[in-house]
C-alpha cells in the first residue's frame, strides 16, 4: 500500500500522487504526482474515495486515547524510525 495524496477539482481534474505540499518533499525527496483531466478517472477516484469512507470508522479522541498500552508505548520508538528514512 502506498500512502497516496489525491486532489479531486470539479470532477474534472484530478491530480494524485505522494508529495507533500511542503519544501522538503519538492527539494529532497523522490516523489511523484500525476494529474488527470479525464472523467473517467475523476468519476471512479471520487466512488473509490465514498466506498472507502463509507467502510470507515470515526475514531474519536476519546477512543484514541483508550488504545493498548503497547501500542502507546511504541509509538515514539516508530516515530522515530519513520525520522530515519
Amino acid at each position: 500500500m502506498t500512502h497516496v495524496k489525491a486532489l479531486l477539482v470539479d470532477d474534472a481534474w484530478a491530480v494524485i500522487g505522494t508529495t507533500n505540499v511542503r519544501n522538503r518533499p519538492f527539494e529532497h525527496n523522490d516523489e511523484i504526482n500525476v494529474a488527470f483531466r479525464e472523467t473517467g478517472v475523476t468519476g471512479r477516484l471520487r466512488r473509490d474515495f465514498e466506498s472507502g469512507l463509507a467502510a470507515s470508522d470515526e475514531i474519536t479522541l476519546e477512543e484514541w486515547g483508550k488504545r493498548p498500552v503497547l501500542e502507546t508505548l511504541l509509538e515514539p520508538v516508530c516515530w522515530i524510525l519513520e525520522r530515519q528514512q
